[in-house]
Formats: C-alpha cells, structure tokens, sequence
C-alpha cells in the first residue's frame, strides 16, 4: 500500500475523472466541501454553473440554496483544484 501522499494524489485523480465523466456527459457533479455547512454541497453543471445545495437524507433530491456568479464558481474550482 502507498503512503497517505500517494493515496491522496490516486484519490483526487480518480474524484476529477469521474468529474469530468459525469460532465461531458451531460449531468451535474456533486461536490462535497467542508468550507460549507454540513448539509450543504456544491453542485456543478456542465454549463459550468455551480449551486450550493441541500441535499436531502436519501440523497436522492436536493434544494437549492444559492447559485453562485462564474467569478465565484472560478474561485470555488481553483480553491478545489478541480482544473
């Protein structure tokens, strides 16, 4: 097994290639952050729009409650590493 680093490294490679799986085709990707509360995520869009959620307890829906603007989007991406 590898250390802790090379996990990480392996686990954000594989989280941004199904980002972008999820993307190209055609459905949003549910981004989970500890920089919101705990019942919120981001979620993003493949027309590159990003909204804060609340997603429900069975994870099957979600209520939104904030889009944010590109520039905040852009921020949000940058600070994920998800480029």
């Amino acid at each position: 097994m590898g250390t802790i680093e090379e996990l990480n490294v392996i686990g954000s490679t594989v989280v941004r290639r199904l980002r972008r799986q999820k993307l190209d085709n055609g459905k949003p990707f549910l981004i989970w952050s500890n920089k919101l509360p705990k019942n919120q995520s981001y979620l993003e869009y493949p027309d590159h729009s990003i909204k804060i959620v609340t997603v429900a307890p069975n994870l099957k829906s979600f209520a939104v409650v904030e889009e944010l603007t590109n520039s905040q989007a852009q921020i949000i991406r940058r600070e994920l590493n998800l480029f």
